[in-house]
């Protein structure tokens, strides 16, 4: 609670920090989260757009992390009154300017889920002058469970940073959002002993389309097949988009408006979009936005699985995903993947049949 306690100081850290990481960023102009270079892979395997999940919540894990003031809990969903972010004093002569390098916050898992403030964090204060020093003012202490540091090149002289807010999607290959808990590569994590890294997706809550999007999904390391043990769905904050989350949320009747996921199987050589919504799919699922636009609940992990012989139950929800007669998915040989092509997730209205 006494933030002079942190023994902080500009261009040196802080002394008794929680928490202390260092992040390698890329500082080609191309390679902020919207930049054209995200979309050609100018910017490496990651895009610029890592995310730092804090290492979750299993000891077992490699990357799981203990805080420096309190050995025993995880770096993972503590709470924090402050965080002080800068640039490295050693990179400050280089071809950086300070004031571009942006640090989102995450309450929810993988960069999921609402930003203290509903905005992102500068490098540099207000004044642009000194290291930044945050203390959020949402009233009340706040959670963090991920972090992404990246550089924004994009010009915002006379507006405000990205406030809005977008639909998310993550695939994991596994139930639990996967185990190690981390965007992982190179680890086995299927059971035939290959590896599937964690994917996502980020889609602004207006779009010419009114709230649909579809497509193979390009990225699966087994293209064109997506291993799938769980999906997390969610509204995340800061994103470059028009609405903000209580403009959104306080414009629909979120009783009645769900977000809906379809998942299509199309083959060997799946075409780009399905033809419709009502093609023959493998397994669907409806959250209620009620849900998904409360601050209590943020975001929906489900398994792709009925939970029989789940040793690791209560993470991720089960039987959220139906066949298409209704009834909970499940794989057949007892493996907890549903191998999918192509997906559908929109916005529906008048949905009163959600979960």
């Amino acid at each position: 609670d006494d933030m002079g306690s942190c023994g902080c100081s500009d261009y040196y850290g802080c002394d008794n920090a929680a928490y202390y990481g260092e992040y390698y960023i890329n500082i080609n102009d191309n390679c902020a989260p919207w930049g054209a270079g995200t979309k050609s892979g100018a910017c490496g395997g990651d895009n610029n757009m890592i995310c730092d999940t804090l290492g979750g919540w299993r000891p077992t894990d490699a990357g799981y992390r203990t805080r420096r003031d309190k050995p025993s809990e995880s770096v993972y969903g503590m709470q924090y009154k402050g965080i002080k972010f800068e640039v490295h004093p050693h990179d400050l002569n280089k071809n950086i300017d300070a004031t571009k390098v942006k640090l989102w916050v995450g309450n929810e898992d993988y960069c999921m889920g609402p930003t203290p403030e509903g905005t992102l964090y500068d490098a540099w204060d207000g004044n642009r002058n000194a290291p930044g020093w945050w203390t959020p003012q949402s009233g009340h202490d706040n959670y963090v469970k991920s972090l992404r540091p990246f550089v924004d090149w994009y010009d915002w002289t006379g507006t405000a940073p990205p406030s809005g807010v977008g639909v998310k999607m993550n695939v994991w290959p596994d139930r639990h959002m996967s185990s190690p808990f981390d965007q992982i590569s190179n680890i086995p994590n299927l059971p035939d002993g290959s590896w599937q890294k964690a994917e996502d997706q980020v889609w602004c809550m207006q779009t010419d389309d009114g709230g649909a999007w579809w497509r193979s999904w390009e990225s699966s390391a087994h293209n064109p097949y997506v291993p799938a043990g769980s999906i997390q769905f969610g509204l995340t904050d800061a994103a470059p988009c028009q609405m903000t989350r209580q403009d959104y949320c306080n414009s629909i009747d979120k009783e009645n408006t769900c977000l809906a996921a379809r998942l299509y199987n199309k083959g060997d050589n799946p075409p780009d979009q399905v033809s419709s919504w009502d093609d023959t799919f493998v397994a669907q699922t409806y959250i209620k936005m009620t849900h998904l636009c409360d601050d209590n609940d943020n975001s929906f992990c489900l398994n792709l699985s009925d939970g029989s012989g789940d040793p690791e139950g209560g993470i991720c929800g089960d039987n959220w995903w139906t066949m298409p007669d209704g009834t909970p998915y499940y794989n057949s040989d007892g493996t907890p993947q549903l191998w999918w092509t192509n997906y559908i997730v929109q916005i529906i209205d008048n949905c009163n049949w959600g979960g």
